[in-house]
């Protein structure tokens, strides 16, 4: 079981590794829908919060440790530009990430059922500490 945190409210929810496809997937439509990506906190207990910012044509991933103590990383992406890109926290709360720490939708939820799965960042994805 992993804890969620997302949406306004926020929202909390505890769920399965399935369940948790489900819900980002519902959360993705939604955020798309409303053209405002949203960031999704996922925690397993013994390895941290990852964070995945779903619903645009990018994603982005951010680690804090279970301790909350650095390192703290973020995915990082071959385009290396610094042009901000926007996303929503909780909801409604702007937000903005690098396009060089963005990478594929399609990586970045790879990457979340690897951490889910294994407690581990994943290898197939670049991180930097932030």
């Amino acid at each position: 079981m992993v804890d969620v945190e997302y949406g306004d409210g926020p929202r909390q929810a505890r769920v399965t590794e399935e369940e948790l496809e489900v819900l980002l997937d519902r959360i993705a439509v939604e955020a798309r829908r409303e053209g405002k990506p949203q960031d999704v906190q996922v925690r397993v207990e013994t390895a941290g919060t990852l964070g995945i910012v779903v619903g645009a044509g990018w994603s982005v991933l951010n680690h804090v440790p279970a301790d909350l103590d650095p390192p703290y990383m973020v995915t990082v992406a071959s385009d290396q530009s610094d042009e901000p890109v926007a996303f929503y926290v909780a909801g409604n709360h702007y937000s903005e990430t690098l396009r060089r720490n963005t990478i594929t939708p399609e990586a970045a939820r790879a990457a979340m059922q690897h951490f889910v799965a294994t407690g581990q960042l994943s290898p197939d994805v670049t991180w930097e500490e932030v």
